[in-house]
This record gives structure tokens, sequence and C-alpha cells, in this order.
């Protein structure tokens, strides 16, 4: 088991936690915001798994490559793609979308 932990500045002046837990197969990402402490989908997270490292305030932001490399292949990268061809797809209503993204947040949290 192998895990990186970010410290991550949120839309306001906080800053926030993310834990990414690589267990063989299984990626486990963690945020301490409001969505991620409430079992949500949050924008902190899927922006590390996408690589993006604007916002990470600790010292680590060049592991987020590693956070990228451990997600692809998962469950959490296959229900991320899901949801972006579902927002691309216009005949989904918002409640699809709305479960699309409870889906990744599942993903995450396992």
């Amino acid at each position: 088991m192998e895990q990186l932990i970010f410290q991550v500045k949120g839309s306001s002046s906080n800053t926030y936690e993310l834990t990414f837990i690589k267990d063989g197969d299984s990626l486990t990402a963690l945020c301490t915001c409001p969505a991620g402490q409430f079992g949500g989908l949050c924008k902190h997270r899927v922006a590390i798994i996408d690589g993006k490292s604007e916002s990470v305030s600790s010292d680590n932001a060049d592991q987020v490559t590693k956070i990228v490399e451990w997600a692809a292949g998962t469950d959490v990268a296959a229900a991320l793609a899901e949801l972006r061809a579902g927002e691309k797809n216009k005949d989904l209503s918002k409640n699809d979308i709305k479960v699309l993204k409870k889906k990744v947040a599942r993903a995450m949290n396992t």
C-alpha cells in the first residue's frame, strides 16, 4: 500500500488535505473539504487525478504525476470517464449526471 498526502487551497481561503491511497488495483481519494467529507464529488480530488497541481500548496506538487499514474485503469478513472462522456451527452438529464457524479464519489471513497 502506498499513500500520498497533499495540501490544496480551496476557492475560499481554506486549505484542505487530500489523501490518496493506492492498494493494488484500488485507488482511494479522500478530501477534507465539505463535499469530500460528506461523500460527494469534490473538484480538488478530480484536479489532482487530472494532473493539475496549481492548487497544491504543500511542497510535493511534483508528486501529482504519481497520482495520475495510480489512477490509470482503476474504477475511479472509469467512473470519471463515464461522467465526462455523460456531461457531453445532451440526452442525459441533470438527475442522470447527478447519479454519475455519485458513482465517481463512491469510487473515490472505497
